[in-house]
């Protein structure tokens, strides 16, 4: 094969291993879920929340409430099981529940990165989101392409299309009697690489994304106290993460905004390990 060809084959490995790992990295997301800085009022008393069922059949809308405070005990028992985008999404309305807008946004955004087509967790995010006047940002077209393929299917099909445009392209040097039907294959399985690597695309900035988990976080113009802040992310707000420095990190917005935010009132979607 030509180096072009080595180039190419290698690339499309390497960003279908990368989109393999963005889709199960919030396997385990939900266990190093932080808990918001602010203190939860000690003069209010709540009723806990009903478990939700660990399963995809829980489909209520949540119910917003005022009054912040900690998920039911089945959430954080399951810590050790696992985790799959049915238990984060129920785990999402429990915190919508109790009112805890950005620990919500950021189980349904874990969730929907594990089921991008389901529906429900996508009517659920937009109406937290809603809620706190962060209204949802219009997908791109790679990105609804990847809410429409299952993401475990996407690694498989880059993988096998790269071996099927390879060994197409191998056999061709020697079966000449079937050229166009092997160019063809090839031609089938570069497309397979091309979802993939469309797809890994779309999802590599959610990998350096994170949810703003309290409550009008100042951000400042270095990675200090001293400064005085320039503007305030609102709970439940998506900024794009960056350099991390003394207990902050650099933080831009959707709007193009960047500065330095506390480092504790951010989550990022897909937790480091």
């Amino acid at each position: 094969m030509t180096q072009p060809m080595i180039s190419m084959i290698a690339t499309a490995a390497l960003c279908a291993a990368t989109a393999c790992a963005a889709q199960a990295a919030p396997a385990t997301a939900a266990a190093s879920t932080p808990q918001p800085t602010q203190a939860a009022p000690t003069t209010s008393t709540t009723q806990p929340l009903q478990a939700a069922p660990s399963t995809s059949t829980s489909r209520a809308a949540p119910t917003m409430s005022t009054t912040s405070t900690t998920p039911p005990s089945h959430i954080t028992q399951a810590a050790s099981t696992g985790y799959s985008a049915a238990l984060l999404y129920n785990t999402a309305n429990a915190y919508a529940r109790a009112g805890n807008t950005g620990l919500a946004v950021l189980n349904y955004e874990r969730a929907k990165l594990l089921d991008p087509r389901d529906p429900d967790i996508e009517a659920n995010l937009r109406q937290v989101r809603e809620k706190a006047g962060l209204p949802m940002t219009p997908r791109t077209v790679p990105e609804r392409l990847t809410q429409s393929i299952d993401p475990g299917i996407l690694p498989w099909m880059g993988i096998a299309g790269l071996l099927l445009a390879g060994m197409s392209l191998i056999v061709r040097e020697k079966q000449f009697r079937y050229s166009g039907r092997l160019i063809l294959s090839a031609a089938v399985g570069a497309c397979m690489v091309a979802v993939t690597l469309g797809c890994a695309a779309a999802v590599w900035p959610t990998l350096h994304e994170a949810v703003v988990v309290g409550h009008a976080v100042p951000v400042r113009v270095s990675p200090t106290l001293i400064e005085e802040p320039l503007f305030t992310l609102p709970e439940a707000d998506v900024v794009s993460v960056g350099a991390q420095h003394d207990g902050f990190s650099l933080v831009k917005t959707g709007a193009g905004r960047t500065g330095w935010a506390p480092t504790s009132n951010l989550a990022l979607i897909v937790p480091q390990r």
